[in-house]
């Protein structure tokens, strides 16, 4: 799976109606090629999907490229937005590198980075994104690739040339153009590190860099962080069911989603919410934390209660005012959760 949450089509709004055509699968990618959309950088982080939709409407109906151009898209925010429409961890062919577009992977930095730096949750998200896509491939980020131009109006490389470029390259190495920006294109040489180290194990320092200036981050800081009651990070932020989010720690986890807000599980309580199924569960979200009460730990969800009896420990589900005492986890713990993005599909819909 990515590295990194994966905001589907789906998730950011893609009409696939508009949509011209079928994707088309080259046999392999050879090498990511770095873009920026050339728009404003004073962005929310719940506007960037609107940016999309917009980029999206452009590239299929002004431009006639049948979808949008890249494969993938980052915002200031470090949000990944899945792009062209046909797998992420596929082969798809893009419009987005004049020339360069067969066997290669473009992935655009949300902004204008002419003058303006990346920010570094942006940059590291592009990284481990392209560390995860090359990696799929069997291609070293900090590599070159001998790729040959298909030519056109959008390259200065006429067809038949071929030329060496790194595993990791720009638009503007290959066309006539100042994408990715002045300041974007100096962090080059950062994208390809953060790529390269991706297959080695993150620390907890680098998990904990990865989640900052997130809502399970300030939960997790106000819960004690490392040395509080869920201990350090065990997983990047990952994609739930729906709009949800999550993260793994030591001794528990943190849910998030717009609607219920960053909250904390931990203990039998955990245990028995991940055994009926997670938030895909008749329960759905956790919509508080842990409720210290004489006789009972209390916990609300979306539509019902888990109670654990202090003296037994055992736990009791409550939905619809029914209440049922649920069996301990099997022996080998609950089921893990999973990460998620949309599936590719071959055809049209």
């Amino acid at each position: 799976m990515p590295p990194v949450p994966i905001i589907s089509r789906s998730q950011w709004g893609a009409d696939e109606s508009m949509r011209r055509a079928a994707p088309v699968y080259d046999s392999m990618i050879r090498a990511g090629i770095i873009h920026h959309s050339a728009t404003g950088n004073n962005y929310a982080p719940n506007e960037s999907a609107a940016i999309v939709r917009s980029i999206y409407a452009y590239h299929t109906r002004t431009m006639g490229w049948g979808d949008i151009a890249y494969n993938a898209l980052v915002d200031r925010h470090g949000q990944v937005f899945e792009g062209r429409f046909g797998g992420l961890d596929k082969p798809v062919e893009g419009s987005h590198t004049g020339g360069f577009n067969k066997d290669t992977w473009a992935v655009c930095l949300i902004g204008d980075f002419g003058k303006d730096v990346p920010t570094a949750v942006q940059l590291r998200s592009v990284g481990k994104l392209l560390g995860w896509r090359l990696a799929l491939a069997g291609i070293d980020p900090k590599g070159t690739a001998a790729l040959t131009s298909a030519g056109g109006p959008y390259t200065r490389f006429a067809q038949g040339i071929t030329r060496t470029l790194p595993s990791i390259f720009s638009h503007r190495d290959v066309g006539d153009t100042e994408c990715p920006g002045n300041a974007a294109y100096a962090f080059l040489d950062r994208i390809r590190d953060i790529a390269a180290r991706l297959n080695q194990p993150p620390t907890e320092q680098d998990l904990e860099e990865s989640l900052r200036g997130t809502a399970i981050y300030a939960r997790w800081q106000a819960l004690g962080g490392a040395t509080g009651v869920l201990g350090p990070a065990r997983s990047p932020e990952a994609p739930g069911e729906g709009q949800a989010r999550y993260v793994i720690f030591a001794h528990g986890a943190i849910y998030w989603s717009r609607a219920t807000g960053a909250q904390p599980l931990t203990g039998a309580i955990y245990d028995a919410w991940a055994t009926l199924g997670y938030e895909r569960s008749a329960l759905g979200l956790p919509t508080s934390g842990q409720i210290q009460e004489p006789q009972w730990i209390v916990q609300n969800f979306q539509h019902g209660t888990l109670n654990m009896d202090r003296q037994n420990a055992a736990v009791t589900v409550v939905t619809d005012g029914q209440p049922r005492v649920l069996p301990p986890p099997p022996p080998g713990g609950p089921p893990v959760q999973l990460e998620r993005f949309s599936p590719a599909r071959n055809r049209l819909a």
